[in-house]
């Protein structure tokens, strides 16, 4: 998972950038990030940075009403509040240019409630794959939607946090806002594991 995805804008390195994109602003006590869109699916959310600001001559007014609610429910997801987010998984990874296995590890992904947390073996499993949880990790470093598809609920088998693109303290930053990890903690208490 990539904390900041302005390097594959696109979908895959490389790819160009869908015609209908847009990007706008969200404000969270943790400071500003960047969400981006195709149409009005989520393609890439940078997470918030502190210090970051807002481009100048940042306009809002561009964006559809299915665009704003994407925001405001980021925004609320960061002050604390449990939150679902409805994405269309499937039209997601079509616009990212995801393989079928990345489609149905997304797929599972979303499932994953607030507050829970499952290991890769898990969700590999969830995705009708069960012997395939380290492809399953290697889709999550993908993953340039985070906490809409909460990469940062999959944990490693032994109950550690893992990794978490170039800043690994936001998953468990992201697991201590959700309640699954214990402020300090080293290891989470897997809930809902098994049950999928």
């Amino acid at each position: 998972m990539r904390t900041s995805t302005r390097q594959g804008e696109g979908g895959r390195a490389g790819q160009a950038p869908p015609a209908s994109r847009r990007e706008t602003w969200f404000d969270t006590p943790y400071g500003v990030g960047r969400l981006g869109f195709s149409g009005d699916v989520p393609l890439e959310l940078d997470l918030p940075e502190p210090g970051r600001t807002r481009p100048e001559g940042t306009d809002e007014g561009h964006l559809s009403d299915r665009q704003r609610e994407w925001v405001a429910r980021v925004e609320r997801y960061f002050a604390g509040e449990p939150v679902s987010f409805d994405l269309d998984v499937r039209a997601h990874c079509r616009a990212r240019g995801f393989t079928a296995f990345e489609t149905d590890v997304y797929a599972a992904l979303a499932q994953v409630p607030y507050g829970h947390a499952v290991s890769y073996r898990d969700l590999a499993h969830a995705a009708g794959r069960p012997n395939a949880y380290r492809a399953v990790g290697t889709a999550m470093s993908h993953n340039a939607l985070p906490v809409i598809l909460p990469c940062h609920r999959v944990i490693k088998n032994d109950g550690r946090p893992g990794l978490y693109g170039e800043d690994p303290t936001w998953k468990t930053r992201l697991l201590e806002l959700e309640g699954t990890l214990r402020r300090g903690a080293t290891k989470v208490v897997m809930t809902g594991r098994g049950q999928r």
